[in-house]
């Protein structure tokens, strides 16, 4: 049933048709066949839904260690680079998000409830390790999190090219930029990189 995820991405949910589903899944399009596994074309993408979730595990466990290599800065554009994966990874769930769930606000509520407060509160953690000066670690998240993001809508939007031409490094490496040496240079640290 990943087809059926994968046409919802790339052609909206209410445009793909359960006929289209049941032929991209090797099924007898429009012989009912989608309904022996899924009571609606719904219990469908809430299976999808509860999918990405799941395969979220993983970065929410890589966001909890403790011995990530490099300094402060390399460690940061590696969870962000992580975050860029996972996005891209669960591309068709990310534009079901951004242009179609809009019409679901209980499958909204339960995307950020399983799924973005559990990356938020992980990076939030992650922050709060890395820079214990922070501030505001929890908005300082929701910040690198919205960057990391719109950045690959951009990319998705423009097939995989940046409008602004910036390659995914060079916007990690500036983001790493603007994020560390923010809250290392105050008093006391010794440098830009504060260790």
């Amino acid at each position: 049933m990943a087809a059926a995820m994968e046409m919802f991405g790339r052609q909206g949910y209410h445009a793909t048709t359960i006929a289209q589903i049941e032929a991209a899944a090797g099924l007898s399009a429009g012989a009912g066949g989608l309904y022996r596994h899924f009571k609606s074309k719904r219990a469908l993408l809430e299976w999808g839904l509860d999918r990405q979730a799941e395969a979220g595990r993983p970065l929410l466990a890589y966001l909890s260690l403790d011995d990530l290599p490099g300094d402060r800065r390399e460690r940061f554009v590696a969870v962000a680079r992580a975050g860029l994966a996972r996005l891209d990874q669960e591309r068709d769930v990310n534009r079901l998000l951004v242009r179609d769930l809009a019409s679901f606000p209980d499958l909204l509520d339960r995307v950020r409830e399983r799924e973005l407060r559990r990356v938020h509160e992980a990076v939030t953690g992650f922050l709060r390790r890395e820079l214990p000066e922070a501030d505001d670690p929890a908005a300082l998240a929701a910040v690198v999190m919205a960057a990391v993001s719109h950045y690959w809508i951009m990319l998705d939007v423009f097939g995989g090219r940046h409008p602004h031409e910036v390659d995914a490094e060079r916007f990690l490496r500036v983001l790493a930029e603007l994020v560390v040496p923010a809250v290392q240079d105050v008093p006391g640290s010794s440098g830009p990189e504060g260790e």
